[in-house]
């Protein structure tokens, strides 16, 4: 639609000038047909050239959005790194806390068995889960 109103509106603007230098210069149908000609191929090289702008602002505009999302993706990429690294630590703190706990609780004899075993448990469990953090964490770091 752009690419039609622009044709038109050359076209409009060389025949209002044709009209100018009609009747400047002399009747003689060789010396008409040869300035027709010219204004045609000068519109014909306007036209080419807008449509050329206009392709080069369609690949400006491809590449800023692409840059854009590369930036997000990158973004994106280091709040994962970073989630993962205060979970591995934020893991790690309470696995501490936990075989603290467990050892002060079996030195003084205050925990059951059934205590120390859910204890272990849930160490177990954090181990397995940092161990899985930390693999996800290697394979972010290799992006």
């Amino acid at each position: 639609m752009k690419k039609f109103a622009l044709l038109l509106f050359v076209i409009i603007v060389s025949t209002s000038n044709a009209f100018a230098q009609e009747q400047e210069t002399p009747k003689d149908s060789t010396a008409v047909l040869a300035i027709a000609e010219e204004e045609r191929l000068a519109v014909i090289a306007k036209v080419e050239d807008a449509e050329k702008q206009a392709k080069k602002e369609k690949k400006q505009v491809q590449k800023d959005k692409k840059a854009e999302k590369k930036k997000a993706a990158e973004e994106k990429l280091k709040k994962s790194i970073a989630s993962k690294r205060k979970d591995i630590a934020k893991d790690t703190k309470q696995i501490a806390k936990l075989k603290t706990k467990l050892d002060k609780g079996s030195a003084q004899g205050k925990l059951s068995p059934v205590d120390m075993e859910k204890l272990k448990e849930k160490i177990h469990k954090l181990n397995i889960k940092t161990a899985k953090n930390k693999d996800k964490l290697t394979k972010l770091l290799k992006k």
